[in-house]
């Protein structure tokens, strides 16, 4: 089965790869690329996240884990012997996704195939039902295409780990869930409400008395506190441990995960098969709600979430206009329909699924319908915030071949136990076309901060770079990271577009955008360049006064243009700062 799966995925990766572009792709992968490759240089240490070549003025601290970056050091490391440093991590960079996808396929055949324990297909059915399995997990497979370096692919494999931890059961599947949980809250938080819902579900459990739940959880504890604690250690260190960082795991995450996993562990373990359910809430309760409080007490500033560093204004440009942050409406106004037919299908799909825990449930198994609820926790999410997409298409196609081999068996009420699915499924296709019809067409008009975003100066000669000595240079988001790339050592920009650089995008937003000479001024007193790339489309010179003359071209009291060695869209500016108006 494992060979199937993977090699159906790599058919994937390949013809995804054919025009040269990847279908999943982002400046997540951009940012993570500069994040290694300042690592492997002189001035990089494991503990240190600070990026110097990102000056807000002050320097911006990556809130990304090592774990990601792992791997790609050690190949790399492993490769210097043979190639240069660079050379050695560009290989890195597209050798380690598909290698990741092997583990990842390795956890969907096991998990299918205990799925279908008791059921059986001939092997022409089940080779064809693990090949539409794998295709209808594109979103998913396409997260290992070579050079996808983002983090999304290893929150893919420990969601994964969970599902199959689930699906397994016993002490092993405990062992699974909770490394799988604690692996993935290092990596970053947004997955934190799928392993909520999971661990919900244990709980229920363990209130209802399952069959091996106790083993299960105890295990699960044991294993978070370890992954938890070792992982503390070895991506974060003493300081990063007891640090309070809101958007990244640190103190808070670690005093949750512990104590959880402790409180868990505890009760099962010492509690025995004749303690009453409401024993066991109350167990459960009163340390839980008493962790709770203490969290929230030890820090306070992170119950405004991971994201309230965003102040208003870089919320109103910058957050409130990313595609990933909207609903699935956001498709259809795009013109995105492949990714909304894609999200119908999975929900369609979900519907079948139900007959198979039903029937799983009837032996007692309650494992498959934690691992379902997790994953329609995600395709729920996914309706209200895009950018979970990735996990439902991901995780619950891996039902699939259990689905196919108990429709092919037809047991006893067969057709009564597909009637309701069929009909919500019929609902779905419905509900879709409504969609297209009720909705009318929406055309967005882009403004002048669109273009600041949209604006990456491809195909551009940024070699104007080379003329000038190093400095802070003030620039639009779009071309932030384009600039990094290019400059030589010593340059950095001002802001780039991810959260945590929202000091920087207003402090940009306020040079481009402002009609105040003086706080122009002000904004760009600690710079000694501003860089912007020409744009076809003329911007609202009353929406971004400075943006819109340097973006068609014109020139600015009190920016010297500097001469590019060949002609560019690409743009440089020295500040005068007594002439800046």
């Amino acid at each position: 089965m494992f060979i199937v799966v993977y090699a159906t995925a790599l058919a994937m990766l390949v013809v995804d790869l054919t025009d040269g572009i990847r279908f999943v792709g982002d400046v997540d992968d951009q940012l993570r690329e500069l994040q290694i490759r300042h690592l492997m240089s002189p001035q990089g240490h494991w503990f240190d996240l600070s990026l110097p070549f990102i000056s807000m003025p002050a320097v911006y601290v990556s809130p990304w884990s090592r774990l990601v970056d792992l791997p790609y050091v050690a190949i790399a490391w492993l490769l210097q012997l043979f190639l240069p440093t660079a050379q050695a991590l560009t290989v890195a960079f597209h050798v380690w996704p598909p290698m990741l996808l092997a583990v990842f396929s390795l956890l969907v055949a096991s998990t299918a195939r205990r799925l279908m324990a008791g059921f059986a297909l001939t092997e022409t059915a089940l080779i064809l039902s693990l090949i539409l399995m794998t295709i209808l997990m594109s979103m998913g497979v396409l997260e290992f295409s070579p050079g996808r370096i983002d983090h999304h692919n290893v929150q893919i494999v420990a969601l994964m780990m969970i599902v199959a931890g689930l699906v397994r059961w016993g002490r092993t599947g405990g062992l699974m869930i909770g490394a799988g949980a604690a692996i993935s809250t290092v990596i970053g938080l947004e997955c934190l409400p799928f392993v909520a819902v999971a661990y919900g579900g244990l709980v229920l459990c363990y209130l209802g008395n399952v069959a091996q739940v106790r083993t299960v959880i105890v295990a699960a504890s044991v294993s978070m506190a370890t992954v938890t604690l070792l992982s503390a250690m070895a991506f974060i260190g003493p300081s990063g441990a007891v640090s309070t960082q809101c958007d990244a795991f640190s103190a808070p995450y670690i005093l949750l995960l512990c104590g959880f996993s402790t409180i868990l562990g505890v009760c099962a373990f010492i509690q025995n098969e004749r303690t009453g359910p409401f024993a066991r809430l109350l167990a459960l309760a009163l340390p839980g709600v008493a962790l709770l409080v203490g969290a929230a007490f030890l820090f306070p500033s992170c119950m405004s979430g991971p994201y309230g560093i965003i102040d208003p204004l870089s919320r109103e440009l910058w957050f409130n206009r990313i595609w990933q942050e909207k609903s699935i409406r956001y498709f259809y106004e795009n013109g995105q329909y492949d990714l909304l037919m894609l999200v119908a299908l999975t929900a369609a799909f979900a519907a079948y699924v139900v007959p198979l825990l039903r029937f799983r449930m009837r032996e007692k198994s309650f494992g498959p319908v934690i691992a379902y609820l997790m994953v329609m926790s995600a395709l729920i999410l996914t309706a209200f915030v895009t950018r979970n997409i990735r996990f439902p298409i991901a995780l619950m196609p891996v039902f699939l071949p259990a689905v196919v081999a108990m429709m092919t068996m037809r047991p006893p009420g067969f057709e009564k136990a597909y009637r309701i699915p069929t009909m919500v499924a019929a609902m779905i296709a419905g509900a879709l076309c409504l969609f297209f019809v009720l909705l009318p067409p929406l055309e967005h008009e882009f403004d002048a901060v669109d273009y600041m975003a949209a604006s990456e100066c491809p195909q551009q000669d940024f070699s104007v770079l080379q003329t000038v000595p190093p400095g802070r240079v003030a620039v639009p988001q779009g071309i932030a990271l384009p600039v990094i790339f290019a400059a030589p050592s010593g340059f950095s920009v001002g802001a780039i577009p991810f959260h945590r650089a929202s000091p920087g995008m207003k402090r940009m937003f306020d040079v481009f955008m402002t009609s105040d000479p003086q706080l122009r001024r002000e904004a760009l007193a600690p710079f000694d360049y501003v860089a912007v790339c020409r744009f076809p489309l003329k911007a609202d010179p009353a929406q971004a006064p400075l943006y819109a003359a340097l973006a068609g071209g014109d020139d600015w009291p009190g920016l010297e243009r500097v001469v590019s060695p060949t002609p560019s869209n690409f743009q440089l500016f020295r500040i005068d700062h007594a002439a800046l108006r």
